[in-house]
């Protein structure tokens, strides 16, 4: 399963506590090509609940909610989901995770 560092954690609750956002928003992962093989297939939109078929990841914690699409969900099941701050923007990054 997507485990999410403590950077990811701060980064998600930091978007999902902005003024506007409803209770129980997330960030969802979707597939943002056809085909999925590389992190830059993927893309992270904030989501006001998760579609049906979503995978909800509460981590840690519960402190913030991902929704990963079932079409990237096996694809993100060893990865480690990362963030940083670039210029008052987040950039996600994916890594493989620690065997």
């Amino acid at each position: 399963m997507l485990a999410i560092t403590e950077d990811a954690a701060e980064a998600i609750e930091g978007v999902l506590t902005a003024p506007g956002v409803p209770d129980g928003a997330g960030v969802r992962i979707t597939p943002a090509t056809s085909t999925v093989s590389t992190a830059e297939d993927l893309r992270v939109v904030m989501a006001r609940e998760p579609e049906d078929t979503d995978e909800v990841l509460e981590e840690p914690a519960g402190r913030v909610r991902v929704f990963i699409a079932d079409e990237v969900a096996e694809f993100l099941d060893d990865k480690l989901l990362d963030a940083q701050l670039v210029e008052d923007r987040v950039r996600f990054s994916l890594q493989e995770q620690p065997k």
